[in-house]
């Protein structure tokens, strides 16, 4: 790191479905030798940036579940940032929300370092269809097209997930909340290269505006948030849908979101991925312009290439997000079905069989001599009886004795 590096910290604000989680897991894996290079990525967990940014806007991220690790976790992660290296990354996408009040906050409470903003853009043509498909996942029920019209401000009383679609994606909109009180050249743009580019380019990116030599780090994670098919987000919608919020979120989470959505139908290869229809591309094209000049007209440093921005041309048979081949639908599920078997059926063989509890030794039948002690307690008559018989007993052995002798 050079000298100019000192002191600073780059606050990663968004937005979500850029590649945040794939760069936030690099960073965590690897904190250590990060901090070898004196770059501090704070934190005792991988989802402590999380709850910092609940916390610093004092909200939970589902409305029936309280997260016990939401509060204070903001102040926390500040107290850890600050004890660390000169430089420090703090880093996810929820901060995109926060209100000018509680960004004034968080200036405020960083203001031990020069403070730098950092946001990942990607296209609105793959972000329109991956923000609906990520709500799909966190157990929401909207169709695409009511997603959309809601966006577009087609519909009188747009669903609250249209609404903050803007709120997370209109990148030169928050970059102006964050950066009211820093100058332009502190601001920086990493764009999020088209398909079929690198996998780790935007990692590259990333590190680059950290000075940082990218080849150097770990960039294996453990699964990246791949995309769903226009099949298998339909599938999880309907199962939403019929599960009725009748599970808790964190069962939701970790059985439909982590297990069957990410790691079974995320593994497989979509035979129609999520697409925009046609109908809303010159809509979406004119969005992305106005966001591409907006972006362009301000003094930010871009890493990357704004024209990255621009929705790219589409071939091959238009598939309708709400409208899935039957068939095909069919056999998603099936196929979905046959693995969640497989799997609980692996676990359980893997599972030691638990041991039989010991069997109890049966008692053992008291003999004559017992069962006459024990009835001459009740039996005046056979408690007579057991004294003759062990005078005539002493008798016996008496004389054996004498025969002995002889």
């Amino acid at each position: 790191m050079s000298d100019t590096d000192a002191n600073r910290v780059y606050v990663h604000i968004g937005s979500p479905k850029t590649g945040t989680t794939y760069l936030q897991e690099i960073l965590w894996n690897n904190r250590e030798a990060l901090r070898e290079a004196g770059v501090h990525y704070p934190g005792t967990r991988p989802d402590a940036h999380f709850h910092a940014a609940m916390d610093l806007q004092n909200t939970q991220f589902q409305v029936d579940w309280f997260d016990d690790n939401v509060p204070n976790a903001w102040e926390n992660l500040v107290k850890q940032a600050a004890d660390g290296p000169a430089t420090v990354v703090i880093s996810h996408e929820l901060f995109c929300t926060a209100t000018p009040e509680q960004i004034e906050r968080a200036m405020a409470d960083l203001s031990f370092a020069e403070v730098h903003l950092v946001c990942t853009v990607r296209d609105l043509q793959r972000q329109l269809p991956a923000v609906w498909q990520e709500d799909v996942k966190n157990r929401h029920t909207i169709s695409f097209e009511d997603f959309v019209a809601g966006v577009r401000g087609t519909v009188a009383e747009p669903d609250m997930l249209s609404e903050l679609f803007w709120h997370r994606q209109d990148v030169p909109e928050i970059l102006a909340k964050w950066g009211r009180s820093i100058p332009p050249e502190r601001v920086h743009v990493v764009t999020v290269p088209p398909a079929g580019s690198s996998t780790d380019l935007v990692w590259h990116r990333f590190a680059e505006l950290l000075g940082l030599r990218p080849e150097e780090y770990d960039t294996r994670v453990q699964q990246r948030n791949r995309s769903l098919g226009v099949a298998e987000t339909e599938l999880i919608r309907r199962l939403n849908q019929r599960l009725n919020g009748n599970i808790d979120w964190p069962t939701h989470d970790r059985r439909v979101k982590r297990n069957l959505a990410e790691e079974i139908l995320g593994s497989r290869k979509a035979r129609n991925p999520l697409e925009v229809p046609e109908q809303h591309r010159e809509w979406l094209r004119q969005q992305s312009e106005r966001i591409t000049e907006a972006l362009a007209e301000r003094s930010y440093e871009v890493i990357g290439d704004l024209d990255e921005l621009r929705p790219a041309v589409t071939d091959g048979p238009e598939v309708v997000p709400d409208h899935p081949d039957t068939a095909e639908l069919a056999e998603v599920a099936i196929e979905a079905l046959a693995e969640v078997i497989g799997r609980e059926t692996a676990r359980q063989r893997a599972q030691p069989e638990p041991k039989a509890p010991p069997t109890p030794e049966a008692p053992k039948a008291p003999g004559l001599r017992e069962s006459l002690v024990l009835s001459s307690d009740r039996h005046p008559t056979l408690r007579i009886a057991l004294g003759a018989y062990r005078r005539i007993k002493r008798i016996s052995l008496r004389a054996a004795a004498h025969r002995g002798k002889q």
